[in-house]
Parts: C-alpha cells; sequence; structure tokens
C-alpha cells in the first residue's frame, strides 16, 4: 500500500447571519460534516456537532471532526468537504429543518495547505427548488482545517482501533472480514 492517506482535521467554528428558518421558536442550529464525490456517493461517516442552543442565527460550535482521506483517489474523484447546516425542532414534533451548506473541493483545500492551519469563510448556499440547483444563501460559516503528514494506514482500521474495548473491536473486524478469517485473530486478541 502507497502512502497516499493523508489525515485532514477541521474544527466547524461558527456561523454569522444565517437565515431564520424556525419562524415560531429560536433557532438552534448545528452541522453535519462529511466528504462526498461529484458522483454524489458518501466518502466518509457523517460527524454531527451539538446544537447552539444560544446563538440563534449567529451559532459557535468549535466541533473538531477527523477524515484520513485518499488524496490520489479525492484528486481523481473530486472529493469535497460537505458542512450542511439544519435546525434542531425535536421539541415540538417536527423534522429538522435544512438552513443551508457549504462545499469545499478537497484540492482547494490541499492549495497552499503544506502542513499550516488554514482558517476559511465560505457563504452558505441553499436549495432552490425552482431553480433546480443551489444558490447563495444568507450568511457565512467559519471553519479551520489542517492536513497532517501522510500514513499509509487504512482509514477504516483506523476508526475501529478507536473503539475503548477488545470485543468490540473484534466485533466490527468480523462484520468487515467475515467468521472464518478472524478465527486465529480472535484466540490472539482474547487470550492477551
Amino acid at each position: 500500500m502507497s502512502n497516499s492517506y493523508r489525515p485532514l482535521e477541521v474544527v466547524i467554528e461558527s456561523a454569522l447571519g444565517l437565515e431564520n428558518v424556525n419562524h415560531v421558536t429560536r433557532m438552534k442550529p448545528y452541522a453535519v460534516v462529511y466528504m462526498w464525490d461529484i458522483k454524489n456517493n458518501l466518502r466518509s461517516s457523517k460527524e454531527i456537532s451539538s446544537a447552539d442552543a444560544e446563538g440563534g442565527s449567529n451559532p459557535t460550535w468549535n466541533f473538531k471532526v477527523k477524515f484520513n482521506i485518499d488524496i490520489a483517489m479525492a484528486q481523481e474523484n473530486s472529493f469535497a468537504l460537505v458542512v450542511k447546516l439544519r435546525s434542531c425542532r425535536r421539541t415540538h414534533g417536527v423534522r429538522d429543518k435544512d438552513i443551508g451548506e457549504v462545499r469545499v473541493l478537497i484540492t482547494d483545500l490541499l492549495e497552499g495547505a503544506a502542513g499550516k492551519e488554514r482558517r476559511m469563510s465560505r457563504s452558505v448556499d441553499t436549495y432552490s427548488d425552482e431553480s433546480n440547483g443551489t444558490e447563495q444563501g444568507q450568511g457565512e460559516l467559519t471553519f479551520s482545517y489542517k492536513f497532517k503528514d501522510p500514513t499509509a494506514d487504512d482509514p477504516t482500521l483506523l476508526h475501529i482501533t478507536k473503539k475503548r474495548n477488545r470485543r468490540q473491536v473484534i466485533r466490527k473486524l468480523a462484520k468487515l472480514l467475515g467468521p472464518v478469517v478472524l478465527g486465529g485473530l480472535v484466540s490472539g486478541l482474547t487470550s492477551g
């Protein structure tokens, strides 16, 4: 395996001037962060911040997310960092409401990143049913990011090793590899 994986740390800091999509109650925005490719395939798990109940249209999260990205594949398939902003409305038995989203190509993040932490602000886009596309919405999202040194580690296995105990690791590996492959591994892990 080549050293093509690069850890990316993103901190979703805050937003300013978001459109108030709650008409009765105070807006409680949260962020859903993930990787997407040009063919609209999900390329990572979706990480969800807590809702900011106090900030309204100017929320603050300081929500840290880590991805391990195959840079060659990300460039080839135009991977994008997606931050979808939603408003929590569960207290009223109603579905959460979309505020808008920000998409940034990984290639744009890589430009001039060279191991330094960078800060970026982007306009929040909204979807319009009439135009069948996105249009510039209201507000701006601010986040920081940093690429770390390349690693040869498979991101799936990195995610698994975050688990706290051996049984959870074994169960996750069993789902990925199947019970036959794990016969020797299970006896080795449980005897140690």
